[in-house]
């Protein structure tokens, strides 16, 4: 009970998540030399689980990863009036057409077995979004590559 008490006055602290996220990914992925840029304010929490939030965003930013030709980049922020934020991945791949982002949220889908995977991370991802009354969404990014954009409640 005390816990839940805690958990709901505190929130998760986004930044932290993503700066934690950031250094164990560029070990991870030392040998591509990939260039991974976080941007995030200071205080902005999740109203959530921390493992949750770590869940949705690891999952996105090691898909990030692995298509990423040299960068990637991860930003939060607030925004709207409605007390949600937005996390933003983006990367200089590939990219994804239309039909293949829709099917790529969907349980169980690999669109190149070639990598890595289980093909359960992006339809986690939309699940815990869901659950949290977010959202989840994927477009093509500003840098070539791939944008998922994530709106969730903020604490």
């Amino acid at each position: 009970r005390s816990d839940l008490t805690c958990f709901s006055a505190g929130g998760t602290d986004v930044d932290g998540v993503l700066k934690g996220l950031k250094r164990a990914l560029d070990r991870i992925y030392e040998s591509r030399a990939l260039e991974l840029t976080v941007e995030s304010r200071p205080g902005l929490k999740f109203q959530g689980e921390k493992q949750d939030f770590e869940e949705m965003v690891g999952n996105l930013l090691d898909n990030a990863c692995k298509w990423a030709k040299s960068h990637v980049w991860v930003s939060a922020a607030r925004c709207d009036g409605a007390g949600n934020f937005e996390v933003l991945v983006d990367d200089d791949g590939p990219g994804l057409t239309g039909p293949d982002r829709a099917k790529a949220v969907k349980r169980g889908q690999r669109l190149d077995e070639t990598k890595p995977g289980s093909g359960l991370g992006l339809s986690i991802v939309a699940d815990l979004a869901h659950l949290y009354k977010g959202r989840f969404e994927l477009e093509p990014s500003p840098q070539g590559g791939l944008r998922a954009r994530l709106n969730l409640p903020a604490a």
